[in-house]
């Protein structure tokens, strides 16, 4: 039977989860792109997927050389005829998966057969579409796959709990674990690790989630992540997943954003100066781009040598996708916006692995403090409230006060400020350019010393 352990999800993971499922709902209400974006994504993403997919089990063929063989069908003479082979292979059955994601029709085993067929060919000895009849070892696993007799029984048992559980489970975790349990069943004689991970992006694509693609580079930290799967931490198998769907929806909303800003400025310029005002916008961007990953460089160096130092606890840094310049300009223009977490730090417990503290530095204006009609856009301090499963303003907490770091900004001078709580007056004040060493040196004495009691 399968079941996930949701407590070893970590709190920001879950939130990540619940902010992309509401970002992508909300996009797909916004109404769908263009036939010829649609179509030029989904010739990218293809690519993409088929070049990481083949290469990590093995394939050497190049991006370029993925792309000329899926386009042009060409072979590469400099590489083994398989590597050709593999990558058309897999471009069918992507092509065919594609098609079959867009039907109103449940996933059953007939469809994951008829995959495995498209990917491995005609290869006699593969024994294509069928499951396989002698027992397999996988190669760098300590997991022992299942003798042959259960595997029909293991698959249907998959079948049955990824169609009973595919209108209640968010999409990601489902397509995440039922890629694993495939794995882990290793039904086919060969070709199980192409087959799984287009079942994920098959499962992705009916549930409306742009797919994922598992990056080559990626390949070891895959493997672990497969391997804690196997003892039942779905964490680390969950967490890729987000972050290569969340990647590519990233893309989508970049198209969708550039091509609603072009039409917005044409409408109100007229076609002039365009060009030259977004050079001008964007170079202003880029600056502030710049200094803020200053400050983000600046907690990750504290966070990864507290993480080489500390005995009782363990501690994390998460960085979140960067900060598109639309999303900028709408941080900007009213004080929010979708994809705004920054970066995160992590506290946990090294002997019981329990997240004790999450905190969260997120691009957030609250009229209440800056007013309406002030640009800036502040760098709040967020920690993760396990009551409302969501991560709140410091202030929110009885404990705040322990803490005195608040939040950073560029005034209007362009001058980095830092608003702190101070205890002794118990009031915020403002400190310009601030020496951001010591600014993160307290932060963490505070943390550890006043919210962990180390």
């Amino acid at each position: 039977m399968i079941t996930i352990d949701k407590s070893l999800l970590s709190p920001d993971l879950i939130q990540r989860l619940d902010n992309l499922h509401s970002e992508i709902s909300k996009f797909r209400q916004e109404g769908e792109l263009d036939q010829l974006s649609k179509e030029k994504l989904r010739d990218h993403f293809r690519t993409q997927h088929i070049f990481h997919s083949a290469g990590i089990e093995g394939n050497r063929l190049t991006l370029q050389e993925t792309m000329l063989v899926l386009k042009e069908g060409v072979t590469i003479s400099e590489k083994s005829i398989q590597d050709t082979v593999e990558v058309k292979n897999l471009g069918i059955a992507f092509d065919f998966f594609y098609e079959l994601a867009q039907q109103d029709t449940p996933i059953s085993e007939n469809y994951i057969k008829q995959i495995h067929q498209l990917v491995v060919g005609n290869d006699p000895y593969l024994n294509a579409g069928n499951y396989r009849n002698v027992g397999v070892v996988i190669t760098g696993s300590e997991h022992t796959p299942p003798e042959p007799f259960e595997v029909p029984f293991k698959m249907q048992e998959l079948m049955d709990w990824l169609n009973e559980n595919f209108d209640q489970e968010n999409p990601i975790v489902l397509a995440a674990v039922a890629h694993h349990e495939m794995a882990k069943i290793h039904p086919f004689a060969d070709g199980n690790g192409r087959t799984a991970r287009l079942l994920l992006n098959f499962i992705l694509l009916k549930k409306g989630y742009p797919i994922c693609s598992i990056k080559r580079t990626e390949r070891p930290r895959y493997y672990e992540a497969m391997s804690e799967a196997d003892k039942g931490n779905y964490h680390q198998i969950i967490e890729m997943v987000a972050e290569g769907s969340a990647e590519l929806f990233g893309v989508y909303v970049r198209i969708r954003e550039e091509t609603n800003r072009k039409t917005q400025f044409a409408k109100k310029w007229g076609n002039k100066d365009i060009e030259s005002r977004l050079r001008k916008e964007k170079g202003r961007f880029e600056l502030w781009q710049n200094r803020m990953n200053q400050i983000k460089l600046e907690f990750r160096q504290f966070t990864d040598l507290l993480n080489e130092n500390l005995s009782t606890y363990g501690a994390t840094y998460y960085e979140y996708p960067p900060i598109t310049f639309e999303t900028f300009q709408e941080l900007e223009e009213r004080g929010s916006s979708n994809n705004t977490f920054f970066f995160s730090i992590r506290f946990y417990h090294r002997e019981t692995k329990k997240i004790v503290q999450t905190f969260l530095f997120r691009f957030f204006r609250d009229h209440n403090k800056f007013g309406f009609d002030n640009p800036v856009v502040p760098l709040e301090l967020n920690c993760f409230n396990t009551e409302t499963k969501s991560f709140l303003v410091l202030e929110r907490f009885s404990w705040a006060d322990r803490i005195q770091l608040r939040a950073f900004y560029f005034n209007q001078s362009n001058e980095l400020v830092v608003t702190k709580y101070d205890r002794s007056e118990r009031k915020v004040k403002e400190e310009t350019n601030p020496n951001l060493n010591g600014v993160a040196e307290v932060f963490f004495d505070d943390v550890l010393a006043n919210v962990l009691g180390v």
